[in-house]
């Protein structure tokens, strides 16, 4: 088991990560990340229907009609959304790209429903149809915003750790929590899981759970140090066995927290609010959490352990009295000479 928090393991686990972050930071820097809908700009072509009394039958009809229209002219219809507005109507939202212009189709097409007779479109101010374009850009100003306040998460969790349990630790803590963020974040590029907005929330969620992971590995370490039978322990040879120790709190954290996120993709599809990408960029970052608390944090912290014991060590082999307390004992020996030579 000490093999696994030996310095050969640490620069192992330093240099897949660094493959891995170095190969999406290429990914994302070139190719992007692949953002779903909510982070690509779009045209959308409206169909506001006002009549009330319509019945299934013929929404139906004017949906394919409209969708035939389209894809007639070249256009390609991705998502369609049809919502009813109570007292009001009902609205249609097709998704199109193509080589056309679907501002100037959008004309056309109002034209091309009001003269269809035979499924009651014979009122222009029954049914309008409008262009929209729909531009996302601003969504990536966030990214400066999410890595300021990562960037301030990351302190305080070293401040945290450092104070409750040691400095090492708390070092540890700082370079697990960047690790992992970032390495999370390479593996969505490289798988191509398509990300939006609320990717912002899995990199929070990366940097929490793996605060908590290396917390709980961390406390069993304080917890073992202090007992009689492995506080003398070489540093990892104590690492290794507090690790080992840690390995069932650690999976029972993965566990539930993965079946949380399961659980939340699979009522997701039940609404219809499509939650699979945002599902899989969480387990990455359970997967990443789980991999940095029980290999690289242990591995990283055995080596600054090592290094605190053999200095604790050595300055024990000497006596580090203070200059104040030899110049108070030489005084106090000047003083008692006088008095023994009277005698």
């Amino acid at each position: 088991m000490s093999k696994l928090v030996s310095k050969k393991s640490l620069i192992v686990c330093l240099a897949v990560s660094l493959v891995l972050i170095i190969a999406g930071a290429f990914v994302a820097g070139f190719l992007h990340f692949n953002g779903d809908s909510t982070m690509r700009d779009y045209e959308m072509i409206e169909v506001y229907d006002y009549y009330t009394l319509r019945t299934d039958e013929s929404k139906d009809s004017l949906e394919s009609f409209v969708k035939s229209e389209l894809e007639k002219n070249g256009f390609k219809v991705g998502r369609i959304n049809c919502t009813e507005e109570e007292g009001v109507g009902n609205v249609w939202e097709f998704v199109v790209s193509g080589d056309k212009s679907a501002s100037e189709f959008a004309v056309a097409l109002q034209g091309s429903i009001q003269g269809k007779e035979d499924i009651g479109f014979t009122d222009p101010a029954i049914v309008t149809v409008s262009y929209h374009k729909i531009e996302n850009a601003p969504y990536y100003e966030y990214i400066w915003r999410t890595a300021i306040g990562a960037s301030v998460a990351v302190v305080l969790v070293f401040a945290y750790v450092a104070i409750r349990f040691r400095v090492g630790m708390g070092l540890t803590a700082f370079v697990a929590a960047v690790h992992d963020v970032l390495l999370t974040l390479a593996v969505v590029a490289l798988l191509r899981i398509p990300v939006g907005v609320a990717f912002i929330g899995v990199a929070a969620f990366s940097l929490l759970l793996s605060a908590v992971l290396n917390l709980t590995v961390f406390g069993r370490m304080r917890a073992d140090f202090r007992s009689e039978e492995r506080k003398n322990l070489p540093a990892r040879e104590g690492v290794a066995l507090s690790v080992k120790d840690s390995v069932k709190s650690v999976f029972t954290v993965c566990i539930l927290v993965s079946a949380a996120i399961v659980a939340l993709g699979v009522i997701g599809i039940v609404v219809g609010f499509d939650l699979a990408s945002l599902m899989l960029a969480a387990l990455m970052a359970v997967v990443v959490s789980a991999y940095s608390s029980l290999l690289l944090s242990p591995a990283i912290f055995a080596c600054i352990k090592e290094r605190t014991d053999a200095a604790r060590a050595k300055k024990s082999k000497y006596n580090y009295e203070t200059e104040k307390k030899k110049e108070k004992a030489a005084k106090a020996a000047e003083k008692q000479e006088p008095a023994g030579e009277s005698n």
